[in-house]
């Protein structure tokens, strides 16, 4: 007797006949309704500007960046960002690959946030180059990718 369980062969049986939530049938539907997706596409915009506005206000107080040493890797890490999501919106719209479908149906939110959030992602990362180098160029061009991405991804019902 181990732990409270006489043998295995108890056990086993016991942990087959359990319903397991994953072979159930799937969840047919988004992780966000549709009707919420204008009131995420307002947040995403709206906390995006908030953080360029923060950063912005940082150095109008005269805060000095201090991430002048890490410039040249940061460049590569902001054009490798760029290069990434900027494909996968390209193939989330137009190639349609088979990593894009797998990815898709086992993440359950609409295309549109997917390509919001890949249009945020290239945002986000010009908001810390902005931070680190008190150069808003990447912010401000990954801003308008973010609108981009709005006008590329509609909201509409995919079903």
């Amino acid at each position: 007797m181990l732990f409270g369980i006489e043998s295995s062969r108890n056990v086993s049986h016991i942990v087959l006949n359990q319903p397991n939530s994953r072979t159930s049938e799937p969840f047919r539907g988004h992780f966000i309704a549709l009707d919420q997706l204008p009131r995420v596409r307002t947040a995403l915009l709206g906390l995006t500007l908030f953080g360029g506005l923060l950063v912005w206000v940082a150095f109008s107080l005269g805060l000095i960046p201090r991430g002048g040493h890490l410039l040249v890797k940061l460049r590569v890490v902001v054009g490798m960002t760029w290069l990434y999501a900027l494909i996968q919106m390209a193939d989330l719209k137009i190639w349609h690959s088979r990593f894009v479908q797998r990815r898709r149906a086992a993440s359950r939110i609409p295309e549109a946030l997917e390509g919001w959030l890949l249009g945020q992602l290239i945002a986000w990362f010009g908001m810390a180059y902005y931070a680190l180098t008190n150069d808003a160029r990447w912010f401000v061009a990954g801003v308008l990718c973010l609108l981009a991405s709005f006008a590329v991804f509609p909201i509409r019902d995919e079903h």
